[in-house]
């Protein structure tokens, strides 16, 4: 009996790459969520020896609920998922680099976003062996940038075959990428420089900042934050960052709503309408979060919005 060679088809192939990619970004967006409460709370890592560390709970497992029950709290449940979902992001990545560039005949557009995603899922990996005990806000930035861009990457890979980029919006794109992007950085350094409670309102903030000399280097990725002791850590010199980061939403608000109508004009409806809905809403989250005192829920809905944001303009563009 002649042996019958099987082959997936490419459009069969792209269709399960859609799916794994879907899956894919749905992990990533989890891990987004769970690394930021994992920053906002201050909890750390947790899992600095990983993958060995899962050696040691599985040891507890076998010893007993009991053994575990001291560790079975909110942060220490957020440091153990976390390592998992993003496990099987990275199991997800490899098939996608599989299917797409080992696989004949390959797929070569595809392929470049999943060895992209690779790529930066092994620069992460490399980056959290020095983010235990790391004070510097350089290596919370780019665990942060680099799951950003990952979430982004997938959600752009897991874009229907045929699906081109909303034509008209060219150099007003990329700007609007450009500034985003500087957004979600100065976001970024609002927590990693203590500057959440620094200020509540614009006018507040410039005042501090007058009152502490306008301090530009707590702009330093590479420095040390300092900040007041207490239950709170705060950095009173941390209210240039958020004065940055305040005037910036001005800048980038207007310019994302008008790349949603484009968008939305040029039949791109589901997505015009995401980005205009998050873009809206962004501001709003962050005014809420500034004047009631920097409350765990909607600073983590802060992040996660910022990450979908991104992902959203990313695949429109």
């Amino acid at each position: 009996m002649a042996e019958r060679k099987t082959m997936m088809s490419p459009e069969r192939r792209r269709t399960q790459l859609t799916v794994t990619a879907l899956v894919c970004a749905a992990l990533l967006l989890a891990t987004t969520g769970l690394s930021a409460f994992m920053r906002l709370t201050q909890a750390g890592l947790g899992c600095s020896d990983w993958p060995a560390c899962y050696g040691a709970y599985l040891r507890a497992l076998q010893q007993g609920v009991e053994a575990i029950a001291g560790s079975t709290t909110a942060v220490s449940a957020a440091r153990v998922t976390h390592r998992l979902v993003a496990s099987a992001a990275l199991l997800l990545v490899i098939r996608m680099v599989w299917s797409t560039l080992v696989v004949k005949p390959r797929l070569s557009r595809p392929g470049a976003l999943a060895g992209a995603l690779l790529a930066l899922a092994l620069a992460l990996a490399l980056l959290g062996v020095v983010t235990p005990g790391a004070r510097t806000p350089l290596v919370a930035l780019g665990n942060l940038l680099g799951g950003f861009l990952m979430l982004a990457l997938c959600w752009r890979l897991a874009a229907p075959r045929g699906e081109p980029p909303v034509p008209g919006l060219g150099a007003l794109g990329v700007a609007g990428l450009v500034l985003l992007s500087a957004q979600v950085v100065m976001g970024a350094m609002v927590s990693t420089t203590y500057a959440g409670l620094a200020c509540s309102e614009l006018g507040e903030c410039y005042r501090v900042t007058q009152a502490t000399g306008w301090d530009w280097r707590v702009l330093d990725p590479l420095r040390e934050p300092v900040f007041d002791a207490g239950p709170v850590p705060v950095n009173p010199a941390g209210a240039l960052v958020q004065l940055l980061h305040r005037l910036g939403a001005f800048f980038v608000v207007p310019v994302l709503v008008v790349l949603g109508m484009i968008a939305w004009r040029r039949g791109r409806r589901r997505g015009g309408a995401a980005l205009l809905v998050l873009t809206l809403a962004q501001p709003a989250v962050g005014l809420l979060m500034a004047g009631s005192g920097l409350p765990l829920v909607p600073a983590l809905l802060h992040n996660l919005l910022a990450a979908m944001l991104l992902a959203t303009l990313v695949r429109l563009i």
